[in-house]
């Protein structure tokens, strides 16, 4: 069975079911703020924090630029198929998946994004009632007024979060040098940061390992409903490297030079440490705001992908689950953490499909998809992504992301060219096969 692809009425200034038309693409500057939103959070600095914990600084700067050297050749592989189809990640899953197997298999990214949403949501309120002593009752109501506040910005879409961006970036960047200069200078500046020697030692291998794991999943699936706003293929790859080597570099960077410091990597603790209570609610508020508006408009695209409502309605949904579940105080939760670094497994493989469907099944070539006709179900995909999965599981070397990209990639690659499947054809041609089948039967 064929499902015609039905193009969507221009009320939806999103696009979240059809191709982002020329007219509405945006500049290099724009989709890099907004990426660099994305990639400036806290868990970045993290990373900066656990590698000062077994490498010395200079190691840490090669570690930190060999990892977004791979990250951004992930996310320029991304980036390419976004800005040349002007899709998002979710409609790009129907040329690998079909049109009813795309539905199912972009509903795991909303399930894994809810769980992050609502434990940063809580996260964030949990901050903020303990610097101001809210207690418990202030702490539940900062907690629902932080999933809901996040949501505003997701709920008016890129315009408003592209805003965001201009305004939080540059406080930001602000407030990480400042902290990563200060942080020096309580030890005697970068030349005491340089001579810094750990107690124990990590690999390189280990060090670019951990950089390229927390960005691993993001840049191979939900960079493209950035990147198919991108004006041209060339906007789009320079917005993506920019956030990667700048953004995240300046976060890891700074974290570690933290952590070096102050035996500390989260800035936000840093700033308080120093007694700078306004700064470190401004760092953590525009930390957390730009990168969880940006995941829950990614969300919002699958969902409508997966189900008939629109996409905001989906997002009232989601927003208001979301605050219930801040009550529950994931961010104290280990299980929900295991619970979704388990899903997360499953969502690299997912990608891998669809980089090996583009560049080596349709050689970097899709039929307009207002003008494509899906198969239902593709059962290739299921199976790569299932033997996948269970491969990435058994092997015990190597990131369980980068290798679910890569496995997936060629069983799915090679299980086609072999079966001869065909998943997606001009429409005009299924309608005229109709027609022919049509007037034989009549014969």
């Amino acid at each position: 069975m064929v499902e015609k692809q039905q193009s969507q009425n221009d009320t939806d200034l999103e696009y979240s079911r059809n191709t982002v038309p020329q007219s509405e693409r945006r500049s290099c500057f724009s989709l890099a703020i907004v990426w660099c939103g994305v990639v400036f959070v806290i868990t970045s600095m993290m990373v900066g924090s656990s590698l000062a914990a077994g490498m010395d600084f200079k190691h840490i700067i090669i570690a930190t630029i060999l990892g977004n050297i791979f990250l951004s050749i992930v996310a320029t592989l991304n980036c390419i198929i976004a800005s040349k189809t002007g899709l998002s990640f979710a409609l790009l899953t129907r040329y690998s998946f079909g049109s009813t197997g795309s539905k199912v298999a972009t509903f795991l990214s909303p399930i894994i994004n809810t769980g992050w949403y609502t434990i940063q949501s809580a996260v964030f309120g949990h901050f903020i009632a303990q610097i101001f002593g809210f207690g418990t009752a202030g702490e539940f109501i900062c907690m629902i007024l932080s999933a809901l506040a996040m949501g505003i910005f997701a709920i008016f879409g890129m315009r408003i979060i592209t805003i965001l961006g201009y305004v939080s970036i540059p406080a930001i960047v602000f407030l990480c040098l400042a902290t990563g200069i200060r942080s020096a200078g309580s030890i005697g500046g970068m030349s005491a940061v340089f001579a810094y020697k750990p107690t124990t030692e990590i690999a390189m291998g280990v060090g670019v390992t951990a950089i390229i794991g927390n960005w691993v999943t993001t840049s191979s699936t939900a960079l493209a409903d950035v990147m198919r706003f991108a004006k041209s293929l060339k906007s789009a790859i320079i917005a993506s490297i920019v956030g990667l080597m700048c953004g995240n570099v300046l976060m890891i960077i700074c974290g570690s030079i933290a952590s070096i410091a102050t035996q500390n990597g989260d800035l936000t603790s840093v700033l308080l440490g120093f007694g700078l209570l306004i700064p470190s609610v401004i760092l953590m508020t525009t930390n957390i705001f730009t990168t969880n508006a940006t995941n829950l408009y990614c969300m919002s695209l699958c969902l409508t992908n997966t189900f008939k409502l629109s996409r905001r309605k989906m997002l009232v949904i989601v927003l208001i689950i979301a605050s219930v579940l801040t009550l529950f105080r994931p961010y104290r939760l280990n299980m929900v953490f295991s619970f979704l670094k388990i899903l997360g497994v499953a969502m690299p493989p997912l990608a891998g499909i669809l980089f090996s469907d583009f560049y080596l099944v349709h050689k970097s070539r899709y039929i307009t998809f207002e003008k494509a006709s899906f198969q239902k179900w593709n059962p290739i995909s299921w199976i790569s992504w299932a033997a996948t999965v269970a491969l990435v599981y058994a092997i015990p070397y190597g990131l369980k992301a980068l290798n679910g990209i890569i496995l997936s990639a060629v069983i799915y690659t090679l299980l086609m060219l072999v079966t001869k499947t065909q998943i997606v054809r001009p429409a005009e041609a299924v309608s005229s096969n109709d027609l022919a089948s049509d007037q034989k039967g009549e014969k």
